[in-house]
């Protein structure tokens, strides 16, 4: 489309916005809009208000993966209200919150975790997501509302955080190698507890993103979503050798140089992300080598649980090295 240049006073030049642009994001007069340069473009970048989006998710006959990502899917996507409709004569539910602990890591562990009411088994799954509250509830249904709405600056926080918590994931895993604390049923639960902060964090982040049109440059966004979600999974690493090193009977220290190179592989990316040169990205790049040739050294060397922590920390180590490529992108 096409806008002429009217000149207003002695030095100002202006242009109309397009009439279905504002009624899209919702702006009207006195509002305020972002601008910035791109290569002699100007973008114009509007602060969307909202409108309230709402769906209704039947779970009847639903798994309880499935019905995690229904939820997952529709918070992400901004939804302000989500009504969820049950089948009343069910009078008990697979308990949601620990459903992939409960069937594997803590049946291993010799736990099991009871089935709930329909509401109580909902009521853990949105807990589990940030500004989410029943508000209402029924005999066959419950009804979800936003209890505040996200801004972009909450993303930056946000973000900021998952990174914090995966070094805080390293260090906790390091300790527990370090000092052998094998055959603890506590570390498991403790990795999994800090584990879950990064799954909500990650869905928060994306239904900012989704929501906020002003919370990353538009053409940003889409290398954001992949390293959110790859966050998300390498974080997912931790649980699993919380599993080995606490149903280990035998030293898993063998695996403490490994762990160390990848916490300091991962940090590179962390810093490389906030602060990128040439130089940080040549340090990384090396530090990559030399965890892969590390690893290559030890691998036969090394059996049972520590074999498997190993392999865990190579994820890491593999996760960081693809979200270093999507950062790169990023620069261009």
């Amino acid at each position: 489309m096409k806008r002429k240049i009217i000149k207003q006073g002695h030095n100002t030049l202006t242009i109309t916005l397009p009439t279905e642009w504002v009624k899209r994001i919702n702006l009207k007069a006195g509002d305020e809009i972002d601008l910035y340069e791109k290569e002699g473009a100007l973008i114009v970048n509007g602060s969307e208000r909202p409108k309230d989006k709402s769906v209704v998710i039947n779970i009847d006959n639903f798994t309880i993966p499935l019905l995690w990502r229904y939820f997952q899917g529709a918070y992400r996507s901004g939804c302000t209200e989500i009504k969820i409709v049950f089948d009343p004569s069910i009078k008990e539910y697979e308990d949601a919150y620990h459903y992939y602990t409960a069937m594997f890591d803590y049946s291993e562990l010799g736990e099991k975790i009871s089935p709930k009411p329909a509401i109580a088994m909902i009521q853990g799954v949105v807990d589990r997501f940030i500004g989410m509250g029943i508000i209402e509830s029924g005999k066959n249904y419950c009804l979800i509302k936003e209890m505040g709405s996200p801004t972009a600056k909450e993303f930056d926080n946000s973000l900021r955080r998952i990174f914090l918590i995966i070094l805080q994931m390293f260090d906790r895993i390091i300790e527990a190698i370090e000092k052998d604390d094998v055959n603890n049923v506590s570390l498991c639960k403790e990795i999994h507890t800090i584990d879950l902060n990064i799954d909500r964090l990650s869905d928060y982040c994306c239904r900012i993103l989704n929501c906020v049109s002003n919370s990353y440059n538009e053409d940003k966004k889409i290398l954001l979503f992949p390293t959110l979600f790859i966050l998300e999974l390498l974080g997912d690493e931790f649980k699993y050798m919380g599993k080995h090193i606490a149903i280990s009977k035998k030293s898993v220290k063998d695996t403490l140089s490994l762990a160390q190179m990848v916490k300091e592989h991962f940090n590179f990316y962390y810093q490389m992300f906030y602060k990128f040169d040439r130089d940080s990205a040549i340090r990384f790049g090396k530090k990559d080598i030399e965890v892969y040739k590390y690893h290559f050294k030890i691998k036969e060397k090394i059996h049972g649980h520590s074999r498997s922590i190993a392999r865990h920390l190579m994820m890491i180590s593999k996760f960081s090295l693809v979200l270093s490529e999507l950062k790169i992108e990023m620069t261009f």
